[in-house]
C-alpha cells in the first residue's frame, strides 16, 4: 500500500510543477525565462529551508546530520553538481527543439529507466515482455506530444539528450539517499546550489526591471508550489522504499499530467482524438508497468513491527546483532525468545 500511496506523492509532486510553470507564463514575454527562472529558484530555497526548520522532527534531523559519512557526501554531489544545471540545459534545448521533442526524449529517460529495472529483475518469468512497455509508451509519448513539429535541430536534441540522462541520474541517486536517510538535506543543498551558482548571477547580470508586485507575487506562488513539490518528492521516495523504478514509472506520466494542466489553466490547446489516444497509451502502460513493479516486489524495504524500537525483523536463523543496540553481535542464536507481542520489553529483561 506505501507504493501506491508513494506513485501518488510524485503524481501530486509533478502536477504541483506543472501548475507552477503554468501560472508563471503570465510573466511573459515581458521577462525573459532567465529571470523568472533564477526567481524562482531563489524563492523557492528560502521557502524550502524555512519550512524544513520550522517543521516537527528538527532534533532528528540534527542528529542524522551529525552522521553523514564520505560515501552519503559522494552520492549528494552526484545528485547536486548535474541538478543544478539541469534547468539551464533544458531551456537552452528549447532555443533549438520545440517543447514536445524535449518533453518525449525526457520521458523516454524516465520510461528507458522503469523498463530496465522490469527487464534486469532476477524475479518473475519472461522478463523481456516488459520491453514492450517501452515501446508502447514511447508510442504514446509521440502522439502525445507530437515531436519534431516546430523544426529539430541536432545541438537541440544532443541538449535535451543530456536533459534526460540528468534526470535519470536524479532519480537513481534520489532512491540511494531515501534510503540513507539523507534525501531532504541533499534536496535543501540542491536549492541552494542552484539559487547561488545560477539564478543570483542571473538576477546581477541582468538589465530587466523584475522588482514589481505583479512579478513577485507570481514568482512566490509558483516557488511555493515547487516547494511543496520537491516535499512530495522526497515523501515519494521514502514510502516506495526507495524504488527509483517505480519512481521513474510515474514521472512517465508527466507529459499526460502537463497537457491536463494546460487544458485545465487554458495555457494550451486541445491535444486532439491522437493526442487523447496518446495519453491514455502512456497512462495503461504506467499503470501496467506499476503492476509489474508491486508483482515483482523490487527493492522491498525491510519490515517493521509496531512499537518495537529496532527497525529490522530477525528471522529464526539471524544472531542477534541485529536487533540488539548497543551491545556487541555474538554468536548466540535467539530461536524461541522473542515474541512480536512483547513490544520489545523482553530486551530489557534478558540484559
Amino acid at each position: 500500500m506505501s507504493r501506491l500511496w508513494g506513485a501518488l506523492a510524485e503524481a501530486l509532486s509533478l502536477t504541483c510543477i506543472s501548475v507552477g510553470a503554468a501560472y508563471a507564463m503570465r510573466l511573459y514575454p515581458e521577462h525573459s525565462a532567465a529571470v523568472v527562472g533564477a526567481l524562482i529558484t531563489i524563492h523557492g530555497a528560502v521557502f524550502y529551508s524555512l519550512v524544513t526548520r520550522f517543521s516537527p522532527g528538527r532534533a532528528k534531523r540534527r542528529r542524522a546530520k551529525a552522521r553523514w559519512n564520505r560515501h552519503q557526501w559522494k552520492w549528494a554531489l552526484i545528485l547536486v553538481v548535474p541538478s543544478t544545471f539541469q534547468g539551464q540545459v533544458q531551456q537552452a534545448a528549447l532555443e533549438r527543439v520545440d517543447v514536445g521533442t524535449l518533453m518525449t526524449v525526457m520521458t523516454l529517460g524516465a520510461l528507458g529507466l522503469a523498463t530496465w529495472r522490469l527487464v534486469s529483475s532476477p524475479h518473475g518469468s519472461n522478463r523481456r515482455l516488459h520491453a514492450l512497455w517501452f515501446v508502447i509508451g514511447l508510442v504514446g509519448v509521440a502522439m502525445l506530444t507530437r515531436p519534431f513539429t516546430g523544426g529539430i535541430g541536432s545541438w537541440g536534441l544532443v541538449l535535451a539528450g543530456v536533459a534526460a540522462v540528468m534526470g535519470v541520474n536524479a532519480t537513481i541517486v534520489s532512491a540511494k539517499l531515501a534510503e540513507m536517510g539523507a534525501l531532504p538535506r541533499v534536496v535543501e543543498m540542491n536549492c541552494w546550489s542552484g539559487a547561488c551558482l545560477v539564478g543570483v548571477p542571473i538576477l546581477v547580470w541582468t538589465d530587466e526591471h523584475w522588482l514589481t508586485w505583479s512579478v513577485l507575487s507570481t514568482v512566490a506562488v509558483t516557488s511555493l508550489l515547487n516547494m511543496t513539490a520537491n516535499k512530495l518528492h522526497v515523501r515519494a521516495c521514502e514510502l516506495v522504499r526507495s524504488d527509483d523504478g517505480v519512481i521513474s514509472t510515474v514521472k512517465c506520466v508527466n507529459p499526460v499530467l502537463a497537457c491536463l494542466v494546460g487544458v485545465v489553466v487554458g495555457t494550451g490547446g486541445s491535444p486532439g482524438l491522437l493526442g487523447w489516444i496518446g495519453a491514455v497509451l502512456v497512462v495503461g502502460v504506467s499503470l501496467a508497468a506499476f503492476r509489474a513493479f508491486h508483482r515483482l516486489g523490487l527493492h522491498a524495504g525491510p519490515q517493521t513491527v509496531k512499537g518495537a524500537p529496532w527497525k529490522e525483523l530477525l528471522s529464526e536463523t539471524d544472531l542477534n546483532g541485529g536487533a540488539w543496540s548497543g551491545i556487541p553481535p555474538v554468536g548466540i542464536r535467539l530461536l524461541s525468545v522473542w515474541k512480536p507481542e512483547d513490544r520489545g520489553q523482553w530486551k530489557h529483561k534478558v540484559a
